[in-house]
């Protein structure tokens, strides 16, 4: 089961969506994310001193969108420039 598929997960992930409005997009596979992406992207919220705010698993034909949500725009593109993926808009 994708990653906040889960009733009390999506609720937090609702939260934080709303509350966190710079939300930015990666396209993950069915497994879910690789390990070492996953530690690169723990490692960015880390040196940037921001903790890591997950918003909902989005499928979108067929495939699956993970989501991180962040409180500043800059940080936002920051994420997307050393990840890619696409920011969402509100």
């Amino acid at each position: 089961m994708p990653r906040g598929s889960t009733r009390g997960s999506s609720y937090k992930a609702l939260a934080n969506e709303r509350n966190y409005p710079y939300i930015a997009e990666l396209l993950a596979t069915v497994r879910g994310l690789d390990v070492a992406l996953n530690r690169r992207i723990v490692q960015f919220h880390k040196t940037r001193q921001v903790q890591p705010r997950h918003g909902r698993t989005i499928p979108k034909e067929g495939q699956f969108y993970y989501r991180w949500c962040f409180s500043d725009l800059q940080t936002a593109h920051a994420f997307i420039e050393q990840f890619g993926g696409s920011l969402c808009e509100p």
